[in-house]
């Protein structure tokens, strides 16, 4: 019997495990067989956890360092200087609320082969949740790891013993990628909910120059590209520039717009996100600015605008990590939205990660009509749960499985007015990447 195992069964016991169907999910781990994995059967693994800024300060440069030799281009979230942007920003939450939960295996050498970052959320009622670090600012979720086959499995079993000893009702992962490293851990360990996403992407790699991406489009599509430019120039009684912005100074003064202007547009169509509203929201995207350089393996912030006559008119705010790009905001002036700005934006922002190297233009959930207009593939991403106690249990089957994915369909099937004045915003946030 597993440690896992054996914890849920001292929490819940064996008919509430039978009841939810986790005496399936939780199997057995198969033993790992002579020279499998990258470390061998005789290593043991340890396993620690940071949750103070000094803990979190001490690791950096291993977790650093397993990022840019183990990790992949879709792991800019579990990026150190991703995570340590959002301590830095939120860290002082009232009493307690949030407390980093840095999971670290480490081999028999003491070497860190497997980070995991985590937190544990504190809700009203006494309720409390682990779930990635950085939620709901993070998108896709994984552990970094040098780690494969058995071993990874033996050494997600060990950190998941230690994650689950940390008090908390559930543990709620979401916007994990069929592709993800941890996938198919959680896919035996783990519950999946009602709901089901896609990631959009477009692959960039086989276009050698910007205006080898074109072939990708009809004449009758760039035709209408043209159009939509001559338009907004003959409104405006200006021409349009597109540029990458670098100086920090214009960053700061851009990205309050860039927030506004997002804001506004999702209200208008009765949408909320947590990330994008929060007050918090700003001081975040500024101390990634700031701290994200793309110098030695780091993440790479990016903030691309259209203009005429010196006026910002649309943003893309996106990051690079490891020759993929994150378009993390798009944001346009509201007036601008019936001129189709927003689709002469993502062109010039694609073709822009063609000519600096990018291999992937990643567009993030959910996978929506206009993005998967901008993509060549869309990757299944799931959310998963583990209930530790009577109550995660209630809040994981009757709430995760069923009463939220239904109360959001109805919710979306509703007018954009109605939905404005409901606000309810854990059913209908906007999960665009923010």
């Amino acid at each position: 019997m597993t440690g896992v195992e054996r914890i849920l069964r001292e929490t819940l016991g064996e008919a509430d495990l039978r009841d939810m169907g986790m005496h399936r999910t939780i199997p057995l781990p198969r033993s790992l067989a002579p020279g499998e994995g990258t470390t061998p059967v005789s290593t043991p693994f340890s396993c620690e956890i940071a949750t103070r800024p000094q803990e979190l300060a001490e690791l950096r440069p291993e977790w650093e360092g397993l990022a840019a030799s183990a990790g992949t281009d879709i792991q800019l979230f579990q990026a150190p200087a991703w995570n340590d942007a959002w301590v830095g920003t939120f860290g002082e939450a009232p009493a307690g609320r949030c407390t980093p939960l840095v999971t670290v295996v480490r081999d028999a050498r003491g070497r860190a082969v497997l980070v995991w970052p985590l937190m544990r959320v504190r809700y009203p009622l006494g309720l409390t949740v682990i779930t990635w670090l950085s939620d709901p600012y993070g998108q896709y979720g994984d552990v970094i790891t040098s780690l494969r086959g058995a071993a990874l499995d033996n050494a997600l079993d060990l950190a998941l013993n230690s994650v689950m000893r940390q008090g908390a009702d559930l543990v709620r992962l979401k916007f994990v990628r069929e592709d993800a490293a941890i996938a198919p851990f959680l896919r035996q360990r783990f519950h999946q909910t009602g709901e089901s996403y896609g990631a959009p992407w477009l692959d960039l790699s086989p276009y050698a120059t910007p205006d080898d991406l074109e072939r990708r489009y009809t004449r009758t599509q760039r035709r209408r590209r043209r159009k939509i430019r001559a338009r907004l120039e003959r409104h405006l009684g200006a021409e349009i520039s597109f540029r990458r912005v670098t100086d920090l100074a214009e960053i700061r003064v851009a990205i309050p717009e860039l927030l506004e202007s997002k804001r506004d547009w999702l209200r208008r169509r009765g949408l909320v996100s947590r990330a994008i509203f929060h007050e918090r929201a700003e001081d975040f995207l500024q101390h990634l600015a700031e701290t994200m350089t793309g110098e030695e393996d780091t993440p790479e912030f990016v903030l691309t605008v259209t203009e005429a006559d010196g006026r910002q008119l649309s943003w893309e705010l996106g990051f690079r990590w490891k020759s993929r790009h994150y378009a993390y905001i798009t944001a346009h002036r509201p007036e601008l939205t019936d001129f189709s700005i927003g689709r002469l934006h993502m062109h010039l922002a694609q073709r822009l990660a063609v000519a600096e190297g990018m291999k992937v233009f990643d567009l993030l959930v959910p996978a929506a009509p206009h993005k998967k207009s901008w993509s060549s593939h869309v990757t299944r991403v799931h959310n998963h749960f583990l209930p530790l106690t009577l109550r995660g249990r209630l809040l994981g089957q009757t709430y995760l499985c069923h009463l939220r994915p239904m109360i959001r369909d109805i919710y979306h099937r509703l007018p954009a007015g109605v939905r404005s004045f409901l606000h309810l915003s854990d059913i209908h946030e906007h999960d665009e990447g923010q």
